[in-house]
């Protein structure tokens, strides 16, 4: 068990514990266990999913490769911003936002759709 991944189950047993879900030691141990391994799980997805999509011969951090993944996380990154400032999105900066959301989230989805046809 990485360290990391018990700093991580902390917060969620303890937000557990405050609704009354967890009530004594022996479920949180339980809780805790069954956290970590669903953390283990997904943490080994991440890593089989990147060594995939990235391959072994280039380094995850290429230029090639953190483009587009970088001016979406900064056009999202502006979205959430301006939202907490009350900054005002046009129409024009809304599609260009949902444009950068949806290639991203839904363009696979919609190519095997009208792949099908």
């Amino acid at each position: 068990m990485l360290p990391v991944l018990a700093a991580l189950a902390g917060p969620i047993i303890d937000i557990l514990k405050g609704t009354g879900v967890i009530k004594d030691p022996e479920a949180e141990a339980k809780a805790r266990e069954a956290i970590i391994k669903q953390l283990e799980g997904q943490q080994q997805f991440f890593i089989d999913y990147f060594t995939a999509t990235i391959g072994k011969d280039e380094p995850w951090y290429s230029p090639s490769k953190l483009f587009r993944p970088l001016c979406s996380f900064a056009i999202v990154i502006f979205y959430i911003i301006a939202r907490f400032t009350g900054i005002e999105f046009l129409q024009v900066d809304q599609m260009i936002l949902f444009g950068v959301v949806g290639f991203w989230f839904g363009g696979r989805t919609i190519e095997k759709l009208l792949s099908k046809n």
